[in-house]
């Protein structure tokens, strides 16, 4: 989305929707916190994941999958690298993008099964998965998680981003704008 939002000019308009439900942190609330983030829908993964980190009396461990289309586009990420380094055997990220740089060693495509299988902890009591990010990939992920077994009460949606390409393209089309 960000790429789109850069393209915008003064005097554009868009629709945003969230935050989306009540969360409400506690420290070691979980054993580990597996995210699932597309795009802006980082900001507030960053914010939790800072919040525990910089805790000293919370052991919470975090996997983050971060989705974005190119490399250019993954937001703080600088920050998410110094958080990882901080705390290097409670913070791992893995990223996903849809048009990778040659030589990308991260994920390519959309989140998969596979990767959650291989970056997120394991269904169990004491796992929660937050996902946050663009409508279609929210539905998704909730889908995909509970079908492997993530139960529903310890799956919370955070942000959920409004498609806002189709909408621009859309107005884009009528009012014989370039997009």
């Amino acid at each position: 989305m960000s790429q789109y939002v850069n393209k915008l000019e003064v005097g554009n308009f868009i629709s945003m929707r969230g935050p989306k439900g009540k969360f409400k942190y506690r420290p070691n609330m979980c054993r580990t916190m597996g995210m699932i983030a597309g795009g802006t829908g980082v900001t507030p993964m960053f914010q939790v994941a800072r919040a525990i980190l910089e805790n000293p009396s919370d052991r919470t461990k975090i996997s983050l999958i971060f989705a974005n289309v190119t490399a250019d586009d993954i937001l703080l990420k600088d920050e998410l690298e110094a958080l990882q380094k901080s705390a290097p055997d409670r913070l791992s990220i893995y990223y996903v993008l849809n048009e990778p740089p040659e030589g990308w060693t991260g994920g390519v495509g959309f989140v998969t099964r596979d990767m959650i299988k291989a970056h997120l902890p394991a269904p169990a009591a004491d796992v929660m998965v937050v996902r946050s990010g663009p409508s279609a990939m929210n539905k998704a992920m909730a889908a995909t998680l509970e079908e492997m077994g993530y139960a529903s009460d310890s799956l919370l949606q955070v942000l959920d981003l409004p498609p806002l390409v189709k909408k621009r393209r859309s107005k884009a089309k009528a009012t014989g704008e370039k997009v």
